[in-house]
Parts: C-alpha cells; structure tokens; sequence
C-alpha cells in the first residue's frame, strides 16, 4: 500500500513539472526578433496580447511537418477568431525564415528565436522537435505546454 502511494505521489509531481502554468524569468526575458528587425522579449509579446487567448506555434519554415501542420492551424484560426496567433521561429537564420514566411498560410504574429533550442526559451520548452503547440490565456498563464498537433486539447 505504501508503495503504491509512493508512485501515485512521484507521478502527479512528474506531471506537474513537466507542464508549467507560468514562464520561467528567463524564457521571459530572451530576446526575439521582429519582422521589421527590432528585439522583443517573450514578455513583450505576452504583454501585447495580455486579455486576449494566444495560440502559439514554434515551426521552421523549412521543415516539411511544420509546413503540413499549416492547413490544419488554418482551420483552428476559422474556428477559433477570438485567439492571437503568434508563430516561433526557428529557422538556421533570420534571411531564411523571412524568406520562408513566403510558404506560411496561417496568419498571425510572427517572429525569430535566434538562439533556437540552446536558448532559455528553447531550453524552458524542453524544445527537440518541431511543430510545437501551446496555448496560452488572458492572463500569459500556459494551457496547454506541449501539443506536437492541433488537437482537441488545444480547443
């Protein structure tokens, strides 16, 4: 019996740290860059849109699940107007993802992680693969951590 008591607590603290509800300071603070070449931080972009629901994709523009995911993230756009959707990018450099966006449907807010996965977002998001989903409420609290689709759990 105390074993399995043991496990039940290991799990739900488990579960618990691998799906924060909050950002940690230095994923806030990392440095993004802007369609138009200007720096913004992560609290930047949570800010701008403080109030309102944010569907997030991280993708590159040249990888082809991320380029698939697009028709799908088009039809969550159809069906759910009142989120912000901002786009992640982390393509090998800033001339190639603004190149790529040529080929990106959705529409939305979009922006640079130059540092990638190495960098303290990347890092925070435990970031292997791409696409990678989240959502995010009104007040910049994480709904959904990690989803590597648009699924129902992102509704």
């Amino acid at each position: 019996m105390k074993y399995l008591f043991f496990v039940s607590f290991v799990a739900v603290l488990f579960a618990n740290c691998a799906s924060p509800k909050l950002f940690s300071e230095k994923a806030l603070n990392e440095k993004l860059v802007t369609l138009e070449r200007d720096s913004i931080s992560l609290s930047g972009i949570l800010e701008k849109n403080k109030g309102k629901k944010v569907f997030a994709q991280v993708f590159a523009s040249y990888c082809p699940v991320s380029q698939d995911s697009f028709d799908d993230v088009l039809q969550f756009q159809k069906e759910n107007p009142d989120h912000e959707f901002v786009f992640l990018s982390v393509d090998h450099t800033y001339h190639d993802w603004k190149n790529g966006l040529k080929y990106v449907k959705p529409k939305g807010q979009f922006y640079y992680i130059p540092k990638k996965g190495d960098g303290d977002l990347g890092q925070f998001l435990k970031l292997k693969s791409i696409p990678r989903f989240l959502k995010i409420d009104e007040q910049g609290n994480i709904e959904v951590f990690k989803a590597s689709k648009v699924s129902d759990k992102l509704k």
